[in-house]
């Protein structure tokens, strides 16, 4: 998967270096519907790997009968393994407020609610 999303990305950077080119007419707006598709792109990508951190606190419900006091990659790193990278800064992904980082609120005994920021403001939510 991580292979065609890769593939998915170079094409689109080449798409827009081609419609940046002079005589184009359309470089603008060419730059904008590849910055939008890429970052689409990118959503999808954290919206299935945020699946990956969700896996590691179930195995760590299952291992200490409660919720983690926290989503870390020093908590969870033992149950997932690679840790997901978040492809807006191509680092680990890590608890925050910008698009790619995620929110997790543990709550009373196996109850959290996991969600990641998308690249327009917005969170998806871990079903």
């Amino acid at each position: 998967m991580r292979r065609t999303i890769a593939l998915a990305l170079v094409a689109l950077v080449a798409l827009a270096a081609a419609a940046a080119l002079p005589g184009c007419g359309c470089q603008k707006q060419a730059v904008e519907n590849t910055t939008g598709k890429i970052d689409v792109a990118k959503d999808a990508v954290v919206k299935a790997q945020i699946m990956s951190i969700q896996t590691g606190i179930q195995a760590s419900i299952a291992t200490s009968g409660s919720a983690p006091a926290d989503a870390s990659q020093a908590t969870l790193g033992g149950f997932v393994n690679p840790w997901p990278t978040n492809p807006f800064t191509n680092a680990p992904m890590t608890p925050g407020k910008a698009a790619g980082d995620y929110v997790y609120t543990p709550g009373a005994g196996t109850a959290y609610t996991l969600s990641v920021n998308l690249s327009d403001g917005s969170q998806y939510t871990a079903p």
